[in-house]
């Protein structure tokens, strides 16, 4: 029998590991781990732990009608997950195993441990690519791997040839069904937590996910590259949570582009599969530059930096309470609906590392604590980038000066007055950055910092690094 092990690629269509433990017909069992440990030091949070139990219960009808069973495993901690995996196997007869990667150190580690497992015990361990192309296939010309995204996307964008985005085909109904199949657990019961919070925004299958981004391809793509930054429209796919738990795969959302536009550079189609690509360069440097994941900045000079211990600031930050409309409306957004427009999360970022002089790390575990679409390799990047400490990094002198940024992207102050009531009746001349009068009368706070100076600061703070 063959064990297939669910990670952030809940479904059937696309999934390389699932399709080849379906081939050989020898009974198949489709394993989720439920880890309130790993969950709980990965910071994910309590949005995409649910999501994806939602979309696990969803994916259960199409794997019974496959004739798959689908088991729930629980493990203390990721440590734990090899031995607990191994347990299962030999509790089953369980004689071959199969995944997709995972890049993050402590998956690998984990997947690395569990193939050893596997030896000792004579159990076959098959390990699959879950990117667009292998991170090992993808080197500069010295044959190292590419530290700069543009050559990156470049080499990417010329091995992306029709095999390549040729997608796996769905599994093999199993002439058994082996196991009977467990229920999908309450999300209380499985994490110890409750969440009142409407999924209606977000797809809970992958055919809810592919109609959402043909709905895109239809109305919105073609305007994408003009229309992107402004947070007041729905100009985006929305569909980064579905990237994150796997509903949807980079090959299929390329394919659907594909099928009905042409990839040609200055177009819509064009800047949103650049993005896609983005999601796969910040794996690829997780994946070859471990670490990323270990708290360290991805320019090891800047581990030095000397950062503000400023939790009152922090806190402020968190809540939207920094007296900085654009900066208030988008944590409030964040904090109400799990999800934050990306313009706005690179305003934010880079205000807390720079204007704050506040550590990234704090900044990038709030934003996984909190984003339904968590993924630690695009927040980790995207922080790097903020801070300037990572890859592709904004030069450190380079800082978003917030009130520019809102009058550029949200002119009329639509977006701020969605999430920031106490602002709805301020005139739109003021909606940036509210007199002295005006804050007072509308009970909204001064600014947590001066922007012109704590810019100067961080200047400094970057410049002393040697």
């Amino acid at each position: 029998m063959n064990l297939f092990i669910f990670s952030n690629d809940l479904r059937t269509q696309d999934n390389k590991a699932l399709y080849e433990a379906s081939l050989d017909q020898d009974g198949l069992v489709a394993l989720f781990i439920i880890d309130k440990e790993k969950n709980k030091d990965h910071g994910d949070s309590l949005a995409k732990l649910k999501l994806k139990l939602l979309g696990l219960e969803k994916i259960k009808d199409s794997l019974i009608s496959l004739n798959i069973s689908l088991k729930i495993l629980y493990s203390e901690k990721i440590s734990d997950e090899p031995r607990d995996i191994l347990n299962f196997c030999r509790s089953n007869g369980i004689k071959k195993i199969f995944l997709n990667s995972e890049y993050p150190f402590n998956e690998k580690q984990r997947n690395k441990n569990l193939e050893e497992i596997c030896l000792q015990h004579h159990i076959s361990y098959r390990e699959f690519n879950s990117q667009l192309i292998d991170p090992d296939n993808i080197k500069n010309n010295s044959g190292l791997p590419f530290k700069v995204f543009t050559p990156y996307s470049k080499k990417m964008r010329s091995l992306i040839t029709p095999d390549i985005l040729s997608e796996t085909p769905a599994p093999i109904k199993q002439k058994n069904r082996i196991l009977y199949q467990d229920e999908i657990p309450q999300f209380q019961d499985a994490y110890d937590q409750e969440l009142n919070f409407s999924f209606d925004d977000f797809p809970l299958t992958e055919s809810s996910a592919i109609q959402k981004l043909d709905d895109f391809i239809d109305s919105s793509i073609q305007n994408y590259k003009e229309l992107r930054d402004i947070p007041s429209l729905s100009a985006t796919s929305n569909l980064s949570s579905s990237f994150a738990i796997g509903l949807i795969s980079s090959k299929q959302a390329i394919n659907h582009v594909l099928g009905s536009l042409p990839d040609e550079n200055g177009t819509g189609q064009f800047t949103w599969i650049t993005e896609i690509i983005w999601r796969e360069f910040y794996k690829y440097i997780t994946y070859h530059f471990s670490h990323v994941s270990k708290g360290k900045c991805f320019n090891p000079k800047y581990d030095h930096i000397l950062w503000r211990e400023d939790e009152e600031s922090f806190i402020n930050w968190c809540e939207g309470k920094t007296g900085i409309p654009i900066i208030d409306a988008a944590m409030r957004q964040l904090n109400e609906r799990k999800w934050m427009h990306n313009r706005l999360r690179m305003i934010t970022a880079m205000f807390l590392s720079k204007n704050l002089l506040v550590d990234w790390r704090k900044g990038e575990r709030y934003f996984m604590e909190n984003l339904i679409d968590g993924d630690f390799c695009s927040n980790n990047g995207g922080w790097q980038w903020s801070a300037s400490t990572g890859v592709d990094a904004s030069p450190y002198f380079r800082i978003f000066n917030p009130i520019t940024q809102s009058e550029k992207f949200d002119p009329d102050g639509k977006f701020i007055k969605n999430f920031v009531p106490e602002l709805v009746e301020c005139p739109s001349n003021e909606i940036h950055n509210p007199s002295k009068e005006i804050r007072s009368s509308l009970n909204y706070p001064e600014m947590i910092v001066d922007l012109k100076s704590s810019r100067l600061r961080a200047i400094d703070a970057f410049k002393s690094i040697k």
